[in-house]
């Protein structure tokens, strides 16, 4: 069963072609409302959300953290900074099912978020 990756925030369409492209057929990509997406996860039909805005921490992430609870989100890339995948392991072996990045970091970001998640589901080695 492909990983479930819902989308929310801005620039939602360079976040759903990134993780298409990263996770091939072990993924599903759905675009929608950071609303709707944290609803998805927290009802079980999506398993992360994935979120952009300018800062990385502000709007990408409010309402998941509303929804799912400030200790299921993390930030893996604010604006000006770069992600580590070291960092974004980390975050997702311990179990964080929301990530927020800045706008610029997409391109970056989202390929190693969908690597360290098909590796923690044992799909990837």
């Amino acid at each position: 069963m492909p990983i479930r990756i819902v989308v929310g925030g801005l620039n939602k369409d360079a976040i759903e072609r990134a993780a298409r492209s990263a996770g091939g057929d072990n993924v599903t990509v759905a675009v929608m409302s950071d609303f709707e997406a944290a609803k998805k996860i927290k009802q079980g039909q999506a398993d992360y959300y994935f979120g952009a805005c300018n800062s990385g921490g502000g709007a990408a992430l409010s309402i998941p953290i509303g929804i799912l609870g400030y200790g299921n989100c993390a930030t893996v890339a604010k604006a000006g900074g770069r992600p580590k995948a070291e960092e974004i392991d980390k975050l997702v072996q311990a179990g964080k099912i929301a990530f927020g990045m800045s706008v610029e970091a997409i391109d970056e970001a989202v390929p190693m978020l969908v690597k360290s998640i098909l590796k923690k589901h044992g799909i990837l080695n």
